[in-house]
């Protein structure tokens, strides 16, 4: 009789402490879903709002905020890597499905409207947003899935009030989602078109001060250095701009040549780059040019600056 008790004693133990894991589980995997779909929500919100912006929005914008959607929505997949119990099973798969096809989507959608913009993407490009637009889709739809699950959830598990999550607005689905209408806007839209442009202005150091014969007169000094500030007017990060500066001394008809490279100028943004001590003496008429270079420059006109003056001699 003994044996029999304490037999009955530690089943009943061993029930308690596995249906408290299970309930442990269960609200792990609750709070980690409640935090995803928060995520999901941000993503999806900042998703329309991007692609409702194409015609009036900078490329480099466009693709930050493309490039967060799907960040954001990996996060939010990332945090369901966690243990369930099977009393939840039916929840956990849904939930699951929703998550990883909300960031397979938005990692399509990033992928290809960015060859689409590179101009990388013409043929078959309506096809492949299409697929990706339709991984949210099933993503909408498995989440509903989800919430309906929630009514079948054992009456012990705390469960958050989940708010419905959907990529594809319903309300916006024909004018923001339609594949072959976002392909056509982005296709037609200037401001997403690959554009390359970089310029240069410059000065010297020291810097003129008056002029002689109507030429700006730089004073002495022990040395002339070269200033000169590159920016990135286009729109795509330029891995390498060339810099070239010639000094041509108009007394002995030599040029003075030398260069230097900029890395990483991404767009929209100025560097500058110093020659230092460029090997000119005072008391001569000089010019001086600097030349900045890249592969398809669409506005040369900007890319030299040049500039004669005077160096002044020791007094």
């Amino acid at each position: 009789m003994i044996v029999v008790s304490l037999v009955a004693i530690v089943g009943t133990i061993a029930y308690l402490v596995s249906r408290e894991t299970e309930q442990r589980g269960a609200v792990e995997f609750f709070a980690a879903a409640d935090e995803s779909s928060d995520l999901h929500r941000r993503a999806a919100a900042e998703l329309e709002s991007a692609l409702a912006s194409i015609g009036a929005i900078e490329r480099q914008d466009l693709a930050r905020r493309l490039q967060n959607v799907a960040d954001t929505s990996a996060e939010a997949d990332s945090l369901l890597d966690v243990e369930v119990p099977s009393s939840i099973g039916t929840s956990y798969g849904t939930m699951a499905t929703a998550s990883s096809s909300w960031k397979d989507g938005a990692a399509g959608v990033n992928t290809t409207i960015m060859a689409i913009m590179d101009g990388d993407l013409v043929k078959g490009a309506t096809k492949q947003l299409r697929e990706a637009l339709d991984l949210l889709r099933v993503g909408d739809s498995a989440f509903s899935l989800f919430l309906g699950t929630l009514e079948i959830v054992p009456e012990d598990v705390e469960v958050p009030a989940f708010t419905p999550v959907v990529y594809i607005n319903p309300e916006a689905q024909d004018l923001l989602y339609d594949a072959q209408t976002l392909v056509l806007r982005i296709q037609t839209s200037y401001d997403l078109s690959p554009r390359r442009d970089v310029g240069v202005t410059a000065m010297t150091d020291p810097q003129a001060v008056g002029e002689s014969v109507g030429l700006p007169v730089v004073p002495f000094a022990s040395a002339l250095d070269v200033q000169a500030v590159i920016t990135n007017f286009g729109n795509l990060d330029e891995s390498t701009v060339d810099v070239k500066l010639e000094i041509f001394n108009v007394d002995t008809d030599t040029t003075f040549t030398v260069s230097q490279q900029v890395t990483d100028l991404a767009a929209g943004m100025s560097t500058t780059v110093t020659f230092v001590d460029v090997g000119v003496t005072p008391g001569g008429l000089y010019q001086a040019k600097v030349t900045v270079t890249i592969v398809d420059d669409i506005d040369p006109d900007n890319n030299v600056w040049d500039m004669t003056f005077i160096w002044r001699g020791e007094s």
